[in-house]
């Protein structure tokens, strides 16, 4: 069993609910409930749940997040020792111009229902599984760890769009995502790459959602996501960037409203939408159908067109990490992304690109490169653990950097 001192990491989604058990900065243990709406399924892993006593929760009644979320508690707290979970860490998409990890209070989550319109395929959910822990478990302090902290370095001149001036005071900017995964990229670099963390990095993660971070001495200068998580790179069911005279149009000529619009972008696009096939990039690279060649050529060109301006902000680069569910599986996708920057001094090694396992941090480049290649798998859960056990006061000098393993 655990020691006690657990943190419970959450993950909470439209359709899934990830969860991670720490020990101080150990992971015993981490899951999903998947499906949710549909047939949810409950898959764990870890030292934590090697007991063959281990009794798996009933998810015949699992038919929202809400229910997964009580769900996931309720058997989370039969499983461990009596009182060993000390606090609860959310990942929560958007924090608006917040610059640090927040212990929850209802102020705050008030103020995260305000930017749920911008992150409404993740942000609703957090907070409805943050309002339910408060219920079930009054007396078990939580924090919210935002996507969006990490790129508080990012000047302001960055961030302004070319409208009214009133409206970036309003909060309409760009702010940045994904910032979580890139704080972890920067941990590792620090400890595995010193010269591509003190230098110029682009980082790409890349999976269903998807975004490039430029980084400078492990800080974000710009990130190719913005007010919204609809920007930037194509995903698996978002555009990226778009024309806003689009909307315009499907508003005024085709006559959509709203909810047809949203739906279409955070639902029906992106490789989904291109290939008319799925949004899952592992099927559509073993998909012989055109639409599917398609939509990885435009998934890889999108890639190449951000960052080109990133690189460029940058003055130049030294090294490139791919991260994410397709940055980290998806060879064929390093190694066309990496043959359209060629131009740049990037040059992979084939062979290793071809064995890397997606799980083990590895140095990608060829001896010819004059960037560094490097895949490293992302850790979200232990940034939030970090910053959870930070917020609550419970910091122990002997644990290392953030990333560090």
């Amino acid at each position: 069993m655990i020691s006690v001192g657990t943190i419970l990491v959450l993950n909470s989604g439209s359709s899934s609910l990830k969860f991670a058990l720490f020990s101080g900065d150990h992971c015993t243990g981490h899951g999903a409930i998947t499906g949710i709406g549909h047939k949810a399924h409950l898959v764990i892993k870890g030292e934590l749940f090697t007991d063959k006593t281990c009794v798996l929760p009933d998810l015949d009644d699992c038919h929202t997040t809400t229910d997964a979320t009580r769900i996931l508690i309720n058997w989370i707290e039969s499983y461990l020792p009596t009182k060993s979970l000390v606090a609860i860490g959310h990942r929560v998409v958007h924090g608006g111009d917040l610059t640090k990890s927040m212990r929850v209070t209802p102020d705050l989550v008030a103020q995260l229902k305000s930017l749920a319109p911008l992150a409404p395929l993740h942000q609703p959910y957090n907070i409805e599984s943050i309002n339910l822990i408060a219920q079930l478990c009054p007396d078990i302090p939580q924090v919210a760890c935002f996507d969006t902290v990490f790129h508080s370095t990012i000047e302001p001149l960055h961030r302004r769009f070319a409208l009214p001036r009133n409206w970036y005071d309003q909060g309409v900017k760009r702010y940045g995502f994904h910032g979580l995964s890139y704080e972890y990229i920067a941990g590792r670099l620090s400890e595995i790459a010193p010269r591509a963390f003190e230098g110029r990095t682009l980082a790409a993660h890349l999976g269903s959602g998807a975004s490039l971070c430029a980084l400078r001495n492990g800080k974000s200068v710009d990130a190719s996501t913005g007010f919204s998580a609809l920007d930037g790179l194509i995903m698996g069911t978002r555009p990226g960037t778009l024309d806003a005279g689009v909307i315009l149009y499907f508003l005024q000529e085709v006559r959509f409203d709203a909810k047809t619009i949203s739906d279409m972008l955070y639902l029906e696009s992106g490789l989904l939408g291109i290939s008319g096939i799925s949004s899952d990039m592992e099927t559509l690279i073993h998909n012989p159908e055109p639409q599917a060649r398609e939509a990885i050529d435009l998934f890889c060109l999108r890639i190449t067109q951000h960052a080109g301006g990133l690189i460029s902000l940058l003055g130049g680069i030294d090294a490139i990490v791919f991260t994410g569910g397709i940055g980290e599986h998806a060879a064929s996708i390093r190694a066309q992304v990496c043959q359209s920057l060629e131009w740049i001094g990037v040059n992979l090694d084939a062979e290793r690109n071809a064995a890397a396992k997606p799980d083990q941090e590895t140095f990608l480049s060829s001896p010819q490169s004059k960037v560094e290649i490097w895949l490293i798998p992302t850790d979200e859960e232990a940034v939030i653990v970090r910053h959870t056990r930070e917020a609550i006061g419970l910091v122990d000098t002997t644990y290392g950097k953030i990333g560090s393993n």
